[in-house]
């Protein structure tokens, strides 16, 4: 790690020290669900960070990274709408096209498929109450996440009665987002559904975006077992204009791909997700908690070199069992899932679809054994423990292939065992001290074991890593400064890496060791003293990361990075956002600041930091009727018109003469304005 950036880290830690005061005022609590017992967030023993997207009250939210970018240590890149990149502390970043080696959950249901892959997009904003973030290697209870764990819960009504939302905004290059919300909730029953329309043609050639999402939640809480049902449904058409060299980039930033726009490049789909949740209390100590799931997908994807033909099924179960015995907790349980991929390539041609080059077929098993236990040894100490044993194997089956390359096999990985030990330590009467360790871990992909020839690299190894966090978190001045500060280490062998033929042809190599470290800070102040029934309020959230990803021992094709950067991570990421408001009005003013990024692992090529302030302005007047609310609403994005851009392809690849495409432009400035209204019975 950086000296700066050491010093940095106790630097602030001293001066948050120095004029932090104990207080014994009772803030709102965050209650963590990520982990089998829920607690309130001071208590955990991690990087940990909660966001609860309805207080937030974003506008014309087209992508989930608006949200989750507010993490520090996670940055979620926007290549286009259907194109995103997440990465959490430098772990993530060398994904060509997509999110992996993170695991993604909505509520207790994998999004993550069998080979790592998450589409975090595809759940639209509209429907999602909270979403928590564990940092970092830490499989002990959810397997193969070794960025870390995003969860995504839906939303709650909290009032008896039924309530309507609607709301439909309209913005920029035909922007269009319509949402409809109906909630109910009558004694022990509770359901939230949903319908939300997006449609933009997108700034770029070739770049219309429509997407609609369908989403019913229902709770019923019983006697001693509540169930909970969920069923989501993502209808989606995207065309693709893709990246563009240094040339197209800077002097015309709206232009396609010359391939991708001659070939009309686009991608659909239907996904469905379904999955049904019982707890069930046994005793006062005793509770247990399955999880039954499935999910379907259909991608088709047009690209000028080939079409891609996919669809898959997937199904599985999470089961838990928790033992209460008062200071000590302790819960252990197993996730299975399985994976039935087939997909098929075609030409592509001026007219269409062309002859059939390949038809495959996978089937992936994933079985997840794991066991959490939690110690609180009196009143200040707490010390938790958890073990995750991974087994994975996966059937290929070659239908037809056209140079006559036959993959057809039985493939596994040995198992792969993950310890995490963790403590906490109320140090004053409202700061926290917490430190942990933690073994993480991804599978390669199927796109990473399968080489260039046709055959299966079946040496190719799973990363593994471990992550070191030592933080402080708390509140003074009578609560209204609250502050998390984490310094880590991730020390990362066995990294994945791509390795391009072409366009179209990559694969992937294990490509030694990395260390990336950094220190996340997260604060938030009320800049106007809080007062009950107050007409006015003032404040501002404050997040910033700072890292330093690097090389240690990497040699690909007798080339040496040892000491290089990792490519695709800005080194500081900030995040500043004031909210305010002054009776029927609210405001709020968003500035974020992404450092420099290297874009190859030489470090040769680098894509310039860059500033963007978005501001948003709301009228929600009172009427004398609580039954019916009206709010008017409008903002600008990218306010400066910065030119930058959003998202990088790292290596990206040369042939031909051609200059490689590392530069996906972000949005210029966006107008947006809208009305929602409520309807309470």
């Amino acid at each position: 790690m950086p000296l700066r950036t050491l010093l940095s880290f106790f630097f602030i830690l001293s001066v948050f020290r120095l004029i932090a005061q104990p207080d014994t005022l009772v803030l709102d609590e965050v209650v963590i669900s990520i982990i089998p017992f829920q607690d309130n967030n001071d208590k955990s023993t991690s990087g940990f960070i909660s966001i609860y997207v309805p207080g937030l009250d974003f506008k014309q939210v087209l992508n989930n990274s608006e949200l989750i970018n507010l993490a520090p240590g996670v940055f979620m890149a926007e290549g286009t709408y259907n194109t995103n990149r997440l990465v959490i502390r430098g772990i993530g970043s060398r994904t060509p096209y997509g999110s992996n080696r993170i695991r993604v959950y909505l509520d207790d249901i994998p999004l993550t498929s069998g080979d790592g892959v998450s589409s975090v997009e595809d759940i639209d904003a509209f429907s999602i109450g909270s979403i928590e973030i564990v940092k970092g290697p830490s499989s002990a209870l959810y397997g193969a996440g070794l960025g870390g764990i995003l969860k995504l819960s839906t939303s709650y009504p909290e009032e008896q009665g039924l309530t309507l939302y609607q709301s439909n905004d309209v913005g920029s290059f035909s922007t269009f987002q319509n949402n409809i919300f109906l909630t109910f909730k009558k004694n022990r029953m509770a359901i939230t559904s949903g319908y939300s329309r997006t449609f933009s043609d997108g700034f770029r050639e070739n770049s219309r975006f429509e997407r609609s999402n369908l989403f019913l939640n229902a709770r019923y809480y019983g006697l001693r077992t509540n169930i909970f049902a969920s069923m989501n449904l993502v209808d989606l058409y995207s065309q693709i204009p893709s990246s563009l060299n240094f040339t197209d980039y800077s002097t015309s930033p709206w232009k396609a791909a010359g391939n991708w726009l001659s070939a009309e490049g686009f991608e659909e789909y239907l996904k469905a997700l379904a999955g049904v949740t019982f707890e069930t209390t046994v005793n006062e100590n005793l509770s247990n908690k399955l999880v039954l799931f499935s999910k379907y997908a259909n991608p088709y994807e047009r690209r000028p070199f080939n079409i891609l033909d996919e669809s898959s099924i997937s199904y599985g179960f999470r089961e838990s069992l928790s033992y209460d015995a008062g200071e000590v907790k302790f819960s252990a349980g197993l996730e299975y899932y399985r994976d039935h991929f087939n997909w098929q390539i075609y030409e592509t041609l001026e007219e269409g679809q062309g002859m059939i080059l390949s038809d495959n077929a996978e089937k992936r098993q994933y079985l997840n054994a794991f066991s959490f236990v939690r110690w609180n040894m009196g009143s200040r100490f707490t010390v938790d423990a958890g073990l995750n044993v991974n087994m994975l194997k996966y059937n290929l089956e070659t239908i037809f292939e056209s140079d006559s390359t036959d993959n057809t096999g039985k493939y596994k990985y040995k198992p792969v065992v993950s310890p995490r030990l963790g403590m906490n330590y109320q140090f004053m009467a409202s700061h926290f001290l917490y430190a942990s360790i933690g073994h993480g871990f991804s599978h390669p992909s199927l796109e990473e074991t399968l080489m260039p020839e046709g055959t299966v690299n079946t040496g190719l190894k799973p990363e593994e890593g471990w992550n070191i966090e030592l933080g402080e978190r708390g509140y003074f001045l009578s609560g209204r400064i609250s502050y998390d500060i984490t310094a880590y280490l991730v020390y990362l062998k066995n990294l994945l890496v791509t390795e391009r033929l072409s366009e179209e042809v990559f694969y992937g190599i294990n490509a030694g060791t990395v260390l990336n470290s950094g220190v996340e800070i997260l604060g938030q102040i009320s800049l106007l003293k809080p007062i009950p029934e107050s007409k006015y309020e003032l404040k501002m959230i404050l997040g910033m990361t700072l890292s330093d990803n690097q090389f240690k021992d990497f040699t690909d094709e007798g080339v040496s990075y040892n000491g290089r950067q990792l490519p695709g991570i800005p080194g500081q990421v900030v995040h500043t956002t004031f909210m305010g408001r002054a009776g029927a009005f609210s405001t709020r003013l968003q500035y974020k600041y992404v450092g420099k990024q290297w874009m190859d692992d030489a470090n040769l090529n680098r894509s310039e930091g860059y500033n963007l302030l978005n501001f948003q302005l709301a009228w929600k007047p009172v009427f004398p009727s609580s039954h019916f609310g009206i709010e008017l609403f409008g903002g600008i994005k990218n306010l400066l018109n910065t030119s930058y851009a959003s998202m990088v392809l790292v290596n990206a690849p040369s042939f031909g003469g051609n200059a490689p495409r590392y530069y996906y432009p972000g949005l210029p400035r966006q107008i947006h304005a809208g009305l929602a209204i409520r309807f309470k019975d």
